[in-house]
């Protein structure tokens, strides 16, 4: 769980968000949720890290792409042990929870 505190940290310096409706914080944190589940997935299938960054890239919203690489490389800094918990689920909890 420290990582995730790490990652939210990371990303509040990459995308800040000060001005943000408790509405508006939810949308975000539940698409960097998408992101880190797309994640991990492709961590689960051996996938590296760069080639992670690309198809998910692919697949997102412009106005979330800042975040891919600062997400992506979250997921692979974690033990593949810790991909058996629902990581995108505690990471949408902690970022819901952030309070800048």
């Amino acid at each position: 769980m420290r990582r995730i505190l790490t990652a939210l940290t990371i990303l509040s310096m990459a995308a800040p968000a000060l001005a943000e409706t408790q509405k508006e914080r939810e949308k975000r944190c539940a698409a960097q949720g998408e992101i880190v589940s797309q994640a991990v997935e492709m961590r689960k299938k051996f996938r590296s890290e760069a080639k992670a960054k690309t198809a998910i890239l692919e697949t997102i919203d412009e106005g979330m792409a800042p975040a891919v690489p600062f997400l992506v490389g979250f997921v692979y800094t974690l033990n593949r042990k810790d991909l058996k918990q629902d990581v995108p689920a505690a990471f949408i909890e902690q970022c819901n929870a952030y309070k800048p």
